[in-house]
């Protein structure tokens, strides 16, 4: 993966976890807000660090892509879940 297709995929995930936070209830919004503040963190680290490992580059692409989505319809524990699936590909 290259530097502009993790960037691209970093901000989706952004965006898609700044809608589910929007939209959490106040028992998801805490959880919610983890995700955003990890996804910021990996943003902000590119220029720090280069590109993290990741598990799956493809289903990485593919998981932003869908977060962003579901969230956009308001599906919030569907995109929670994809927000999960990405962080998972990225630590992993």
């Amino acid at each position: 993966m290259n530097q502009a297709e993790y960037e691209g995929a970093i901000d989706r995930l952004i965006a898609a976890a700044e809608l589910v936070v929007s939209g959490a209830s106040k028992e998801q919004r805490l959880d919610a807000l983890g995700m955003l503040a990890f996804f910021r963190l990996r943003r902000t680290r590119i220029g720090e660090q280069g590109l993290p490992q990741i598990s799956d580059e493809d289903l990485f692409r593919e998981t932003a892509t869908a977060a962003l989505a579901m969230a956009g319809r308001k599906e919030l524990l569907a995109a929670s879940a994809l927000l999960d699936q990405a962080r998972m590909l990225v630590e992993g």
